[in-house]
């Protein structure tokens, strides 16, 4: 059975996805108040990290998850810092808050694909040759499809530097999509797939977004509030994972 929001870990859980929500409605009212770093937006991205250490000293003990949990949590932590970054609260590289945030984005991610990777390899010899192709053949079509976008949509030749990047980036983050995806055809609880596979769609949607301000049309959309929104819910429901993919 999966974990139960009626023990004092799983209420707290309840109250931190309650806070979040709280939260991503706050970021569209409080647009334009911040003259410096949305701390509404950062705030939000907190309280997901307090989510996933939840989620981690939940299951920690499990033999099954532990691993997955401890693995997410890295993951978020490192995307909580990406976020810093980009908001300028602090630098590693003076005064390159974009790719100090997508550097540690893609560290992020790939914290995200070593959780994802059990039982969604590409090229490991052990498993069967259908479920390889299979799972290569989705990730060849997901950098492909990221490809077209960077390509057709957001490339921008005066640009290059950041166009290469956000390609790069782009890669990472579709390998974690397409391991999401890949948990739907095993044997995990619907819930869980799904939860990752719609988190991760909304992440890739945040970060579309953020591509296209910054390469294209900086005022497509409005301020943070799209990139923030669909970035918050992404990651909220990513990290809901777990509750349902948790056995007991």
């Amino acid at each position: 059975m999966s974990a139960s929001w009626k023990t004092p870990i799983g209420i707290l859980r309840l109250i931190v996805i309650v806070t979040i929500l709280v939260i991503i409605v706050l970021l569209q009212a409080f647009t334009g108040v911040w003259s410096g770093p949305n701390w509404t937006f950062l705030i939000g991205s907190a309280f997901i990290v307090l989510l996933s250490f939840i989620n981690f000293v939940d299951m920690r003990a499990d033999p099954y998850w532990s691993r997955f949990v401890l693995l997410m949590f890295l993951a978020m932590f490192l995307c909580f810092i990406a976020d810093l970054l980009m908001a300028g609260v602090f630098y590693i590289i003076p005064g390159e808050s974009l790719i100090n945030g997508v550097l540690f984005f893609i560290m992020g991610h790939v914290f995200y694909i070593s959780a994802l990777r059990n039982r969604s390899p590409l090229f490991l010899r052990s498993e069967s040759p259908r479920l390889i192709t299979r799972n290569l053949a989705i990730w060849v079509v997901g950098v492909i499809v990221v490809f077209v976008l960077v390509f057709f949509t957001l490339y921008n030749p005066a640009d290059m530097i950041y166009s290469i990047g956000f390609f790069v980036y782009g890669i990472f983050l579709v390998s974690s999509l397409v391991f999401s995806i890949t948990k739907w055809f095993e044997d995990f609880p619907q819930l869980f797939s799904l939860c990752l596979i719609i988190g991760f769609v909304f992440f890739f949607i945040s970060d579309y977004i953020l591509g296209y301000k910054i390469l294209i049309d900086s005022a497509v959309l409005s301020g943070i509030e799209a990139v923030g929104i669909t970035y918050l819910l992404g990651q909220m429901i990513i990290h809901l994972s777990s509750f349902f993919g948790s056995k007991r």
